[in-house]
């Protein structure tokens, strides 16, 4: 078996004909955390959202080349982007929590993903929200609204909303961004945490959280990506 989540061959990434990224390689090692670090603008966040087709909507978006993840061209015309998106979950900037309750939000992705009986869904939501370190701040509220959570703990319970659907990639478009120092701190921590279950694609402007929770580092820069070690050992090259 691979060790690799992801692989990308020749790939070109354009909008309407435009390069974002030109003949981009680089893999993506299982159960390992890689941050994507770059000039604003550099197209970070389009190389991700590349990972799970959430550029297909986007007029006049082109991929050319090889996107393989989990073994898979994913933008094969045979892929079923829904089973896709449930194995390649994603965490966006800002905290995205719908206009439900806290264990409803948590749920929300189960319903329509989950093949488990449905008795079992408070149990799944438990262990998401224990994965999140925030079962402990809520299980007396899961009731209450969930944009009543400070913005720290939106951001804690959209992951756990992705999750609960059990992926095997998870992508963080710059998840601390918005938060304050010790907010930050805590889904650093939390990152760490899930390394062992699930492989972690993140990107930060941050070369500091880069260094703290990353083992490689995919650097976004004049349309060319480098892909290296985040702690070079002596010898080894940099981009």
């Amino acid at each position: 078996m691979t060790a690799h989540a992801i692989q990308l061959e020749r790939v070109r990434l354009s909008y309407s004909g435009k390069a974002v990224i030109e003949t981009a390689s680089c893999t993506v090692r299982k159960n390992a955390v890689t941050a994507v670090v770059g000039p604003s603008g550099s197209g970070k966040s389009t190389l991700l959202r590349t990972l799970c087709r959430m550029n297909d909507r986007i007029p006049g978006f082109q991929v050319e080349g090889q996107v393989q993840v989990l073994g898979r061209d994913i933008y094969d015309p045979g892929i079923n982007v829904y089973d896709l998106r449930k194995r390649v979950g994603m965490v966006f900037q800002k905290p995205c929590v719908f206009p439900k309750s806290i264990v409803e939000n948590v749920l929300f992705g189960l319903r329509f993903h989950a093949t488990i009986n449905g008795k079992n869904f408070s149990e799944r939501a438990e262990q998401a929200l224990r994965d999140v370190f925030l079962w402990d701040e809520v299980k007396d509220r899961l009731d209450d609204p969930a944009h009543t959570l400070s913005q720290g703990q939106q951001q804690r319970l959209a992951m756990a909303r992705t999750l609960a659907v059990d992926p095997e990639i998870l992508l963080m478009d710059e998840p601390t961004s918005a938060l304050d120092p010790k907010s930050s701190r805590a889904i650093e921590d939390l990152i760490l945490s899930l390394k062992d279950k699930h492989t972690i694609v993140l990107v930060t402007h941050n070369v500091d959280q880069a260094e703290r929770v990353a083992e490689d580092l995919i650097c976004v820069d004049d349309k060319t990506i480098c892909h290296k070690p985040c702690h070079p050992l002596p010898g080894e090259g940099t981009c």
